[in-house]
């Protein structure tokens, strides 16, 4: 899910939202993909959430992001052998920008976990309403 799963943005300011897991059980890798309108939004940043850290270990986050279809992809993961976290929280922070004035949507298209397996862990999508003055 998103937090928040609302937003209300003036042109050109800059906001984060987070891409939260709940519920999560037994997640090592978290790999996700979003949709966003690139006239209205743009990705500036993406940053580790604290989910999958949460007992310390570090996670490796990679991500591309394709502004001429609004497309994002983001895979965060912990190191191999280091075990799984549960539980509920951030996986990563977006910042990003309104540069647009309407209303846009951020839609998890493709979300879902991993266990230290690399076994699926299915997961539901989300979005968050964006308005932008």
């Amino acid at each position: 899910m998103f937090d928040p799963p609302v937003l209300n943005q003036t042109k050109g300011s800059t906001f984060t939202v987070n891409v939260m897991v709940t519920g999560g059980q037994n997640v090592s890798v978290v790999p996700v993909q979003l949709s966003y309108d690139p006239n209205q939004l743009q990705v500036l940043n993406v940053s580790n959430g604290g989910f999958l850290s949460q007992d310390g270990q570090s996670v490796a986050l990679s991500f591309r992001d394709d502004p001429a279809s609004g497309t994002l992809q983001i895979t965060a993961s912990r190191p191999q052998g280091s075990g799984s976290v549960s539980g509920q929280g951030a996986v990563v922070t977006l910042t990003m920008m309104a540069k647009a004035p309407g209303q846009s949507v951020l839609v998890i298209t493709r979300g879902g976990a991993r266990d230290p397996n690399m076994q699926p862990i299915p997961m539901n999508g989300a979005e968050a309403a964006v308005t932008i003055q």
